[in-house]
């Protein structure tokens, strides 16, 4: 008689013995589906299968869009920095005329 242990292997190796059979069945339908629409120019990209042009369209594409992001973070950056100094210069003009009124 088998104890916990032993069939509870089993077991998990049963489980990984189907997984790997329905990953190896997959596999293969993806790639007779790649093959074939390799074959007609298409290649996938993120999950779908484009034309080489398309996929050049999409990288420029998101070269300007990161481009434009490190821009807007600059001004970003640069605007917050201003405003930190701009509130720090208030604060130094303000308040030792606040102090000094308050001494007399």
């Amino acid at each position: 008689m088998a104890t916990l242990r032993e069939e509870r292997q089993r077991k998990l190796e049963l489980l990984e013995r189907y997984a790997a059979a329905r990953r190896e069945k997959l596999l293969a339908t993806l790639r007779a589906q790649a093959q074939a629409e390799a074959a007609s120019g298409r290649y996938p990209w993120k999950g779908e299968f484009r034309t080489r042009e398309e996929i050049l369209e999409l990288y420029r594409e998101r070269r300007k869009w990161d481009r434009r992001f490190l821009f807007d973070l600059l001004l970003a950056a640069v605007a917050c920095i201003g405003l930190l100094g701009a509130g720090a210069m208030l604060v130094k003009i303000y308040t030792p005329d606040k102090i000094a009124a308050r001494q007399k």
